[in-house]
């Protein structure tokens, strides 16, 4: 029972952090938290379901096809949401995202309807363990294609000379457009890359739990929580934050009450901004937020 509960923790904990991981980018790229992440993942899902139960597609070439599409909208989001209020206003580059959030929900309801859709799991059945537990082989998809992709992010980002555009535009855009970097691309690709990594848990969570309209919002709020943990700014506080809130999630709902999963959650997120506001990896929140 508890491996069970730790496997899906677990997984669970890496779509919270890679949700996070994805605002974290933008974050750090444009000085923004995007409120709009957890759509990439509920679009993404949909995106998923449409090229595997609609086009009748292998899942794994549903997936791949619905991460290209997901780096498509990525870039469209920074140029219509993001771009045209590049130089206002925090406050309302943030309205701004809330409002692409609703309009989001409100169109994939106007394309797939508000019925709950699913997709083919990427690996089928179940294993026993020794103990006697069973554990769904779609969790362990989820935990080997997570760290596939923050492997890949981080050779991405540390020993490419791509990489090293996208830190030199998050660190100043102003000084990477003096020496020539091209910021808009730049900013372009964080938000594709950022969309993508979302998009993909979609499609991952899409054989355990129904896609839905409001799975994004759900999904966005524990990622926030996972940034907080985490540390504001940092990729990995933002992986550990993701899987803290995982294995809350997983033990205080069996141990505790399902009813109240989110709450659980929220009591520590509120016990680390009391005793530790900076989170496991130091960040300055009272600077960010």
């Amino acid at each position: 029972m508890n491996l069970q509960l730790f496997v899906s923790g677990i997984s669970m904990g890496f779509v919270y952090g890679m949700i996070a991981m994805g605002m974290v980018l933008i974050f750090r790229s444009v000085g923004v938290m995007n409120f709009a992440q957890g759509e990439f993942l509920m679009f993404g899902g949909y995106l998923c379901y449409t090229f595997n139960q609609l086009v009748g597609l292998n899942i794994v070439v549903s997936m791949i096809l619905a991460c290209l599409a997901m780096a498509i909208v990525g870039i469209i989001f920074q140029r219509f949401v993001y771009w045209p209020l590049r130089t206002a206003q925090v406050r309302a580059i943030i309205v701004s995202m809330m409002g692409a959030s609703i309009a989001f929900k409100e169109g994939a309801k106007l394309i797939w309807g508000s019925m709950p859709k699913n997709a083919d799991k990427l690996m089928e059945g179940t294993i026993q363990t020794a103990s006697g537990a069973f554990i769904q082989k779609q969790y362990l998809a989820i935990i080997l294609v997570a760290v596939i992709l923050m492997v890949l992010v981080y050779i991405l980002l540390e020993k490419t000379f791509i990489g090293n555009i996208m830190q030199a535009t998050a660190q100043d855009q102003y000084t990477a457009s003096l020496m020539g970097i091209p910021v808009v691309l730049s900013i372009s690709l964080t938000f594709a890359i950022s969309a993508v990594i979302t998009g993909i848990c979609g499609g991952l969570l899409a054989p355990i739990f129904f896609i839905n309209t409001t799975m994004g919002a759900t999904a966005g709020s524990k990622a926030f929580a996972a940034i907080v943990i985490g540390g504001f700014g940092s990729i990995p506080g933002a992986i550990i934050g993701g899987l803290i809130v995982g294995l809350i999630e997983s033990f205080g709902g069996v141990y505790i009450s399902s009813t109240y999963q989110l709450v659980i959650i929220y009591v520590v997120l509120i016990l680390f901004l009391m005793f530790r506001p900076q989170g496991i990896f130091g960040g300055k929140i009272q600077e960010k937020a």
